[in-house]
Order: structure tokens, then C-alpha cells, then sequence
């Protein structure tokens, strides 16, 4: 099995590992009526994986892998087993030792069996220092490494062990680079600088924190920065699983590994809890970081002076001493420089350091994460958490108002409050019980959530919502006085967001329908009371807006056509209300979306020109809603482009562009710089659409630009994130028909990250994962193929997901679509080039059934990606007549081109 096939393989194996036994083979199933080669293969890796489960314990990588080459030395215990240049190790060839440490040696090597060329780093254990559990470590770290995918984590490849069968070996990414702060000094980098690939270290550590998987040696050896300024962290050789084990005998096996390898750490890195002995948390790794951060920002160790000494004075040091201030250590060099930079650090930086360095571990940031949201907030001048009048301090405040049923000291935080909830809640004994209970829970799903939700721990929540959902099961809804009803709508409301924020969509949706049942009850109780039509509309728009964003497109079309209903009651119990008018025009607006995404392009337009007549009528009385203005003239540019009248677009474009610049707030507000941006993007690929490519790049990099300075004032936005990679992915398209350049490629890989990270935050959105990973799997495959490979795996496992997805009962929208039939066609080709050809013609015919409604719709994109696949599988007549249409029009996108170009190169297949 080569490279591209285990790629393909690996996503689909993992996939059905996860599923029960009949909807596994239902999966199967359905992937063998795609392709029967791959799903007998897929059945062999789980016919294989099932009997290595029923093998004994023990032979697990007991079977090893041959090692030719010089004979090896001898193993004594506490030695490393020999290795010398030369030998080969599975598939590589040993090339120079580059490394050595408590744990073994590590090795660079060459791949030699001729697949590819490439360079790796290969780490041999010591195993006389583990004893007999050292395999067993070793192939747990493996396993750790196997779970982390991340730009800034050196890649896992492979693993075994060596002919002796004492010498388990990893084969990791080699990284060529410089310790972390060799690099800073190197480069002479400002504090700004240093901090921001500080935060590249904190991404790394937060992905292997929300795995539940501590590092517990982070140090500037383990933490490298390439020449082109990424950073790659190094070894989880010793990091330890917080998850549970499954069995008690694995209990047994984790501890005794622990107990083993649990003191092998770096002392001047190593926390107070390790240095002891104790317990190891997520926040054992902050305090790594905050020693790192001290040295990035200083130049030098918290303790210096006091790690000098013996072994016992070194842990005195660390258990005991406070570091000086940051501030303060580096203003003690005396120069002129260094009181420059203790300036900058004194104040919130210190703070931050501080936090981090806590000697006890509930005392400092909770994960990597927290410190990472504190770094952002400086950078962006914003006021940090790490401040004495924190959430925790704020949540006890609170709790002190309403003691009811709560013990009177020793419990803090988070904790104190649940057990708050759930003595409340098991009590029910009067009104006034009650009426606190559902106070308490809108107050944690409310407030509390806004202190929560900066730091990434919603998840603390969950809990929350599960006692919330349990109270409420309790309590039906027409036996409920109205003020009850309306909590416990407010609290279902409030869940249903945390879930959507989380990317449980399932969940988000169950939770809004609820809250729709409740706010119906009020409504049918009330039916002439305004508050509760507006209430009512709300629940119904979000049940809405998750069903649209599922792929639920009709389910999104009842709900809406609901809301619209109720907004055009609202506006006629008020006329004269504008919040209640503007209801009607979203609702409208709201509509015409999803009559875009589904292929009704006149009929949106229609929806758009009407939600514009409202608001240029109430933008003189609330100047604040040009915002809104601009949006509907956004929409409308959308459906011209869909019609193909790409100037009429660009005139909305500007319109909208005026509108912006009529807000009361326009210079600061930044909402209205991303739709500023999102114009300039929005013209270029306009200009791009009528063939002007040299018109359309300035405003594609116009755009990219105003995005980037956006996401660096806030990177955890993520949905600003999103409107950077579409910025990016619209300027590499325009790039595409260029020879690629090194800036080009080094484009391709930043928003490849970019992806990456908007893919991990949210599984269910299918615009990310569908339209704009489609795209980016294109870009990357053309890429590829002009590179000299014939058959991109990524863009083969791409489309294979998408189609396994269409399988299910989802529906996309015409960009969706899009985007995966025009990676069908692409995949097509190459697997023709390959002599693949009966897989290359289901590819070419899904992409035609896919773009026919929209091509019949009059989508020019849609038409020209018709044209492509129908000449392929040989209907010639059909594709030429498209493509005497797209002539007749001002449609000169280069997959035009593209189309042109097949004409004369390709020879077409026949039927």
C-alpha cells in the first residue's frame, strides 16, 4: 500500500472504526457501491484490526521490522541500543545521530524504498532507563502522537521496533531549525513579534490539551522555528493521558508507566507538582510556558540564581522562591534599551507572566488556552482576565446574594455555583425556591457563559445544561405561569447558542425547537401581545437558521416562511414601531438567502430589491441601520452575479459601499470594515468573471489585506477567520493560471492552515467543510498536477467524503455544489491521466447531475463546469452549445478559459 492509498484509506477506516457493527456495515455498504477495490481493502484493515483485539496484550509490535546494515552493538542496561549511519529502519536509512537525551536517540534518516524522497527524524528509546513497561510507553507515545494534528506539532509518520525487539522507534517530520529563543535573538525580535509566535506555541499545546494529552517537557529544545519563521513542537515522548482508562487492568498498565518515566522532566521547566511528585494538570504545562514566556520576553530563567545549586536547593527554588518581576528583571541590566522594553512589559504583561508562574496550580492560567486569550487581549490593548476582580471572583460575589442551600466556605468557582443549582433544584420546596433556581440558570448560561466562552471552556457548561434540561423535563409547559415559560425559553435559547458555538448542531436544533414550544405557549396565550409575537419570531428564525446551516433547506424554508408570517403581524399590530418593521425586512432578507442557495435566483433578487425598500425607508429614522441597507444591496450583488449581469453587481457593491460609509460609526466600527473588505472581494472576483484578471487582483489583494490587519486584532474570531481564507482562496484562484511561485505556494499553505483551523472548530458547517475546503483541495490538487503527481490523495479523499455525505439526507447549496463538482471533474481527469477510466467517467457524471439545476437556472459558473464535464464523457454537441451560450455572454471566468482550452487539446470520449 503506497502513501496516496493509506491516505485515502485512513479518514474512511477511522470513520467506520467509530460505528457500531450494523451501521458500520451499512457504511461499508454504501461505499463499495462507489468503489469496490476501496471498500475490500477497508474490509481487510478491519478484519485485521479485529483480530489484533482478540490477540493476546502482550504481542502488540511484538512482530519487528528487519534492520540491515552493520550488525548492532550489545544492549546493556542503561544504554541506548547502537545505531549506526547506514543501517535502514523499516522503509528509511539511517543518515547522522542528532540528538540525545534521558529517553534515547534520535536519528536523521532518508526514505530508501523508492516511494518518495523525503527527510525524517527517527526516535530510538533508551529502553534500560523504562525497564520492562518501556515498550509499552514508547508505543503510547506513539499513540499519543497519532491523535495530534496540528500545523505547529512535528507530524507522527510511523512507528515500530528495531530487529532486537528491545528498541521501539518513532519516525516523526525532521524539522530544521532554532530553539525558539535562539531564534527570537537571532532575528532580534520586538516584544510583539516574540509574542506572536508565542501564540503559535499556545495553539499547539491548547490542540493537545483539548485531547486531554499534557506535554510535561516543554522547553525552547522542544519548541523549534524553521527558516521560514513557523514554529514546531517537539516530543510527547513523556506526556501523560488524562482520559480514564476503559478497564481496570489498563489502570494498572497507565500507572505503572507513570510511576516509571513520571520524573522525567527538564528541572529548570518542570513545575512545583512535578518537582514533588504530585498530581499533573493542564496547567502543570502553563507553568512551562510561563518559565518559556519569562525567558522570550527577559532573556533569562524566573530563578536563574536559584537553580544553580544541589538538587534540594533546586526544588526549594521552585516550591518556595517567587520570581522576580519581569518587569524588574529586565529593567535590572540598566541600559537604555532594557528600560524601554521593562516599560512595555510592566503592568498586564507582568500580570500575565505572574499568573502563569503560580506556585499552586489552581492559582494559574487553566490550560494553554486561558494564557493564549490573555496574550491576544494585550496585543490587541484590551483588558486581560488575570485580574483580582476575575469571573471566579465575580461568580462568588453573586453566589453571596443568593445563599440559599449553599454551605458557607471552602468551595470556590464554578463549583460552588453547580453545587448551588443542584441543592436549589433538589429541594423544590416553595415559589420562591423556584423562581432562584431559574434565576441561577440564566445567570450561568447568560453571564457566566460571556466569561467562559473567551477562553474556549463552554464545555464547563455542559453540565449546566444537562440539570437545566432535567429540571425543565419536570416542569410542562401548560402548567407553567408565564414567567417560568419565559425563563425557561430564555434558557433552552441560551443552550441552543452554546451548542451551535460548540458545532453541535443536532443538539442547537433540538434546543431551539424546545424553546419554540415554549415562547408558542406564551404567544397562544397572549396572541395580541407584541412581546410575544417578537419572542415567538426569534425562536422560530434560529430553528430556521439551523436547519438551513445543516443542508435542511426545506425544513429552513417552513420556518422561515413562518417567521415571515409573524413579522408581517408584528409590523401590523405597530406600524409605527421601526424595531418591529425592520422583523419584516429580515424576515424577507432571510428568505431571499435561502432562495439563493437553492437555485431560485430570480425570485431572491426579488426578496433582496424588497428588503431594500424597507430599510432606505427607515434608515432616516435609525441611521444605524445603513448596516442593514448595505447587507440587502450585498444579497442583491450576489443574485445579479448568479444572472450573470456582472455589472449591475458591481454597481450594488458600490452602492453597499456608500452605505457603509453613511453609518454613524464608520470609521471605527468593525463590522463595517469586514463588509468594507468583503466589497473589495466581491468586486474582484466580479472583474475576475468578465475575463479582467489584471483589474480584479488589486482588489483581491486589497481584501486579504483588510482581513489580515482584522484577524491580528482578534485571532480567536473565527468567523473573521473565515472571510480571511475566502479572501485568500479568491486571490489564489486569480493566481491559479500562473506558473506557481514560491509566494504563491507559501499563500497555499497559510490558508491551508487557516482551513484547518476553521474545519477543527466546527464539524457540522458545510460551507467550511464543503464549499470552502472544496476549493482549497482544487487549488492544492492543480498545484500537485503541475508539480508532476497524477492523482492528489487529498483531493480524492475530499471528494469521496462529500459524496459519502450526499448519501445521508443533506442537501447543498448551489456554491457547494459547485465547489465539489468542479473537484470531481478535476479528479476525473487525473484519474484518467492514470487509465483509471471508469472511475474518472463516475466522477465526470456526478459533477453533470450536480451542476444541471443550476446550469439550467442560467448560472454562468454552473455552465462552463457543465460544459467541461459533458465534453468529457463525450457529449460533445451538448457541451458546445453551452458554451455558445457563455459566448453570447460577459461570462470570461477562467474556468471559461479552461473550457476553450479542452476544446482544442482534449480529443473527447464517446459514449
Amino acid at each position: 500500500m503506497d502513501i496516496a492509498r493509506w491516505a485515502q484509506l485512513s479518514p474512511l477506516l477511522d470513520e467506520l472504526l467509530d460505528l457500531d457493527g450494523p451501521a458500520r456495515a451499512e457504511r461499508l455498504q454504501a461505499l463499495r457501491a462507489q468503489d469496490a477495490r476501496l471498500a475490500d481493502d477497508l474490509a481487510e484493515l478491519l478484519r485485521r484490526d479485529e483480530a489484533m483485539d482478540n490477540s493476546p496484550a502482550g504481542e502488540f509490535l511484538a512482530r519487528p521490522v528487519l534492520m540491515h546494515g552493520d550488525a548492532a552493538p550489545a544492549q546493556t542496561a542503561g544504554q541506548t541500543t547502537g545505531q549506526t549511519a547506514g543501517q535502514t529502519v523499516g522503509a528509511y536509512t539511517l543518515v547522522r545521530e542528532i540528538g540525545k537525551g534521558g529517553m534515547g536517540t534520535v536519528w536523521l534518516a532518508r526514505r530508501t524504498d523508492g516511494r518518495f524522497e523525503g527527510q525524517v527524524a527517527i526516535k530510538f528509546l533508551n529502553a534500560g532507563l523504562l525497564g520492562q513497561a518501556g515498550s509499552g510507553r514508547f508505543s503510547r507515545e506513539g499513540q499519543i502522537l497519532a491523535r495530534l494534528a496540528h500545523p505547529n506539532i512535528a507530524r507522527l509518520i510511523d512507528a515500530g521496533v528495531a530487529a532486537d525487539g528491545d528498541s521501539p522507534y518513532l519516525v516523526l517530520d525532521y524539522v530544521d531549525g532554532l530553539p525558539i529563543t535562539t531564534y527570537c535573538e537571532q532575528h532580534q525580535l520586538d516584544v510583539r513579534a516574540r509574542l506572536n509566535l508565542f501564540l503559535d506555541v499556545l495553539g499547539a499545546v491548547a490542540h493537545a490539551h483539548n485531547r486531554l494529552i499534557l506535554h510535561r517537557d516543554l522547553k525552547p529544545s522542544n519548541i523549534l522555528v524553521n527558516a521560514a519563521g513557523e514554529v514546531k513542537l517537539l516530543d510527547f515522548g513523556i506526556a501523560k493521558l488524562l482520559t480514564d482508562a476503559s478497564s481496570a487492568t489498563e489502570q494498572v498498565t497507565v500507572f505503572e508507566l507513570t510511576k516509571q518515566v513520571g520524573n522525567a522532566y527538564t528541572p529548570n521547566y518542570a513545575a512545583p507538582e512535578q518537582m514533588q511528585g504530585g498530581e499533573v494538570t493542564t496547567a502543570t504545562d502553563v507553568y512551562a510556558l510561563g518559565v518559556l514566556l519569562y525567558l522570550l520576553l527577559s532573556g533569562q530563567h524566573p530563578m536563574a540564581d536559584a537553580m544553580t545549586g544541589t538538587p534540594l536547593e533546586q526544588l526549594r527554588a521552585v516550591v518556595e522562591i517567587e520570581p522576580r518581576r519581569l518587569s524588574e528583571q529586565v529593567r535590572a541590566a540598566d541600559s537604555k534599551r532594557a528600560r524601554e522594553i521593562s516599560k512595555t512589559l510592566r503592568g498586564d504583561l507582568d500580570t500575565i507572566v505572574a499568573r502563569a508562574l503560580k506556585k499552586m496550580p489552581a492559582e494559574r492560567y487553566a490550560n494553554a488556552a486561558a494564557l493564549a486569550d490573555d496574550v491576544r487581549r494585550w496585543l490587541a490593548h484590551e483588558p486581560i482576565a488575570a485580574r483580582p476582580d476575575s469571573a471566579a471572583y465575580r461568580l462568588a460575589k453573586f453566589v453571596r446574594r443568593h445563599r440559599l442551600g449553599v454551605a458557607a466556605g471552602g468551595v470556590a468557582g464554578l463549583a460552588l455555583a453547580t453545587g448551588i443549582v443542584v441543592v436549589m433544584w433538589e429541594a423544590r420546596a416553595t415559589e420562591r425556591q423556584r423562581v432562584q433556581a431559574e434565576g441561577l440558570i440564566e445567570f450561568m448560561l447568560g453571564d457566566l457563559r460571556k466569561k467562559l466562552e473567551p477562553v474556549g471552556r463552554l464545555d464547563v457548561l455542559d453540565v449546566v445544561g444537562e440539570k437545566a434540561l432535567a429540571y425543565y423535563a419536570t416542569q410542562p409547559t401548560d402548567q407553567q405561569d408565564p414567567d417560568s415559560l419565559g425563563r425557561r425559553a430564555r434558557a433552552l435559547h441560551l443552550m441552543g447558542e452554546v451548542a451551535d458555538k460548540r458545532g453541535r448542531l443536532d443538539e442547537a436544533r433540538r434546543m431551539f425547537a424546545e424553546a419554540a414550544d415554549s415562547t408558542a405557549e406564551l404567544l397562544a396565550r397572549s396572541p395580541k401581545d407584541g412581546q410575544r409575537l417578537f419572542d415567538h419570531a426569534q425562536s422560530v428564525y434560529w430553528a430556521g437558521l439551523i436547519a438551513m446551516r445543516m443542508g435542511q433547506l426545506d425544513a429552513a424554508r417552513a420556518q422561515w416562511e413562518h417567521y415571515l408570517a409573524l413579522a408581517i403581524a408584528l409590523r401590523q399590530l405597530a406600524p409605527d414601531n421601526v424595531d418591529w418593521q425592520s422583523e419584516e425586512a429580515f424576515a424577507q432578507q432571510n428568505l431571499g438567502v435561502l432562495q439563493l442557495r437553492s437555485g431560485q435566483v430570480a425570485a431572491a433578487l426579488a426578496s433582496f430589491q424588497a428588503t431594500e425598500v424597507v430599510w432606505q425607508r427607515l434608515v432616516e429614522q435609525q441611521p444605524g441601520l445603513y448596516l442593514e441597507l448595505a447587507n440587502a444591496l450585498g444579497w442583491q450583488a450576489s443574485a445579479q452575479i448568479s444572472l450573470g449581469d456582472y455589472k449591475a453587481a458591481i454597481q450594488a457593491e458600490q452602492a453597499k459601499v456608500v452605505a457603509l460609509d453613511q453609518m454613524p460609526d464608520a470609521a471605527t466600527s468593525r463590522e463595517v470594515q469586514v463588509l468594507k473588505a468583503n466589497a473589495a472581494h466581491d468586486i474582484g472576483r466580479l472583474y475576475q468573471f468578465q475575463g479582467q484578471l489584471a483589474t480584479a487582483l488589486p482588489w483581491a489583494e486589497r481584501a486579504v489585506r483588510e482581513f489580515e490587519t482584522l484577524v491580528a486584532l482578534d485571532k480567536a474570531n473565527i468567523d473573521w477567520l473565515y472571510q480571511l481564507a475566502v479572501a485568500r482562496i479568491g486571490q489564489l484562484e486569480m493566481r491559479a493560471g500562473a506558473a506557481p511561485s514560491d509566494a504563491y505556494r507559501h499563500l497555499l499553505a497559510t490558508t491551508a492552515a487557516d482551513v484547518a483551523r476553521l474545519l477543527a472548530a466546527d464539524a457540522g458547517n458545510l460551507d467550511w467543510h464543503c464549499a470552502l475546503r472544496g476549493r482549497l483541495v482544487w487549488l492544492q490538487a492543480r498545484d500537485a498536477e503541475l508539480g508532476g503527481s497524477r492523482v492528489a490523495p487529498h483531493l480524492q479523499r475530499y471528494v469521496i467524503e462529500m459524496q459519502g455525505l450526499m448519501a445521508g439526507n443533506r442537501t447543498l447549496s448551489v456554491n457547494q455544489a459547485r465547489a465539489l463538482a468542479k473537484a470531481e471533474i478535476l479528479l476525473g481527469t487525473q484519474l484518467a491521466a492514470a487509465h483509471e477510466n471508469m472511475l474518472a467517467r463516475l466522477h465526470w457524471k456526478a459533477a453533470a447531475a450536480r451542476l444541471t439545476a443550476s446550469a439550467q437556472a442560467g448560472e454562468h459558473p454552473s455552465m462552463a463546469l457543465l460544459a467541461q464535464a459533458q465534453f468529457l464523457l463525450g457529449a460533445t454537441d451538448d457541451s458546445r452549445a453551452l458554451a455558445e451560450t457563455l459566448k453570447a455572454s460577459a461570462y470570461r471566468h477562467p474556468d471559461y478559459a479552461d473550457l476553450q482550452h479542452l476544446f482544442l487539446l482534449t480529443p473527447p470520449r464517446r459514449s
